[in-house]
């Protein structure tokens, strides 16, 4: 299948509900995702950092506040990620918040039940960012109870873009429902998982997507988990990294 017919299709390798239960070893090479898509997020092995996919090359932001671009042997727990082609794009002038924008872009999203790629690219005044350090004794603890060992970062009047997705309701547990974003400066040494920001002169390009595929696991690990009732409000802390 060649590029061209991956256009507004969404592919995911791994489950949120594994994932945010303790599942954070690496099982899937970025060789291998890099096949489905150009433009995505995901999460490291061993949950160092933050993975953000952009213009087809992954960029690993570290704990440390550090940006790499690791190899292609390198492993993730879960990424998703899209051939990335707009089919609407809109220009904000004038300098905007992150709850301001997001309301904006959510008034241009006009089937409430479909998923979206989101590209941002701008001036940012200011953003705040995070990355969670490495995990390394098992059993892993699930993420709620490492919350505490998040670190933050605060960049000021930097050129970057904006890596997201807007998800339904339906894809809640299997991904994250809303808004998801990380950040890449034009340059490549700064970025992590979007926790608010004030910009301006941003270029919004948006992705209908309209089919979903799912990579499951076959490690042991995902093969013995065991999935309890949707925990919405450990997602929902993920997200706000609080």
């Amino acid at each position: 299948m060649n590029h061209k017919q991956q256009y507004n299709k969404l592919y995911q390798y791994g489950v949120a509900d594994a994932f945010v239960g303790g599942l954070y070893k690496g099982t899937l090479p970025l060789k291998e995702l890099k096949l489905k898509g150009d433009f995505g997020l995901g999460a490291p092995d061993m949950l160092d950092g933050e993975l953000t996919m952009l213009d087809g090359k992954v960029y690993q932001t570290k704990a440390t506040g550090k940006t790499v671009e690791p190899d292609d042997n390198f492993k993730t727990s879960m990424l998703f990620t899209t051939f990335f082609k707009a089919d609407t794009v809109i220009t904000i002038e004038n300098p905007i918040g992150e709850k301001a924008l997001w309301e904006q872009i959510s008034k241009e999203l006009k089937n409430k039940n479909a998923m979206y790629a989101i590209k941002i690219t701008g001036k940012f005044d200011h953003i705040k960012t995070r990355a969670f350090p490495p995990v390394k004794n098992e059993p892993f603890p699930v993420i709620s109870l490492i919350f505490d060992t998040q670190k933050f970062f605060e960049f000021s009047n930097t050129q970057g873009t904006l890596i997201g997705y807007h998800l339904p309701e339906y894809l809640n547990g299997i991904n994250s429902k809303g808004f998801h974003f990380h950040f890449l400066s034009s340059d490549k040494t700064q970025g992590g998982h979007v926790l608010d920001f004030m910009a301006g002169n941003l270029k919004i390009e948006i992705a209908e997507l309209r089919s979903f595929e799912l990579n499951i696991p076959t490690d042991k690990d995902f093969q013995q988990f065991k999935f309890e009732p949707k925990d919405n409000e450990a997602l929902k802390r993920v997200e706000q990294g609080k």
